[in-house]
């Protein structure tokens, strides 16, 4: 929401609570009502759901300045996905009927949201592409490109589990492709810390 002008941000501000989160916290369960608005303001929160097995699928990984659980505050419905901290979180809370009354007073605020959720769609449209038409050592190889950026380097924040459920596989597969990529040189594994050894090589692996 950083695209927010500055009255629309006193606005929020005013009506909201501060929370704090713990990492493995949850904000809220898939299927409970809509409780209202959450932006972050530091840390990070995954969006996911628990198939009948107990497999989980991260749909999202959502950091300071992203809003969340913006569904339920238009249709009334219950949450589609649960959401939780993965590291220490802090987030301002606007309950439903607050929100309701600052949208009221500032409009915008729903251009914002109606662009987060936009950015949110295509990440999914991605997202469904990645786990039915390409294989985990290409859903890696794009995973640390997206995240190192122009810097080549990645320092995890999510364990081998939690990188599994991003990309819709187990942490054996994680941890036997990570090791693949770099016996072939394109990573250096250094602890939690990767290193992009030959970029271009990996560009061409994730296609």
């Amino acid at each position: 929401m950083d695209e927010l002008d500055e009255a629309s941000r006193r606005a929020l501000l005013a009506r909201g609570v501060v929370r704090t989160y713990a990492r493995g916290e949850v904000l809220f369960d898939e299927g409970e009502p809509g409780k209202g608005l959450f932006l972050i303001e530091s840390g990070s929160i995954k969006i996911y759901k628990v198939s009948e097995t107990g497999r989980e699928q991260i749909l999202a990984v959502l950091r300071a300045g992203d809003s969340v659980a913006e569904l339920p505050l238009f249709d009334r419905a219950p949450y589609p996905a649960s959401a939780a901290a993965l590291d220490q979180a802090t987030v301002l809370f606007i309950p439903l009927r607050s929100f309701d009354e600052v949208l009221a007073e500032n409009p915008s605020i729903a251009l914002a949201i109606i662009r987060a959720l936009a950015r949110r769609m295509r990440a999914l449209v991605e997202l469904i592409a990645d786990l039915s038409l390409r294989q985990v050592r290409q859903r890696l190889a794009r995973f640390l490109l997206e995240e190192a950026g122009e810097s080549r380097k990645v320092r995890l924040s999510l364990t081998n589990e939690e990188l599994a459920a991003r990309l819709g596989t187990v942490r054996d597969v994680i941890s036997r492709t990570l090791s693949s990529l770099q016996n072939d040189g394109l990573i250096q594994v250094e602890g939690r810390l990767i290193r992009l050894s030959d970029y271009d090589g990996l560009r061409q692996e994730a296609g």
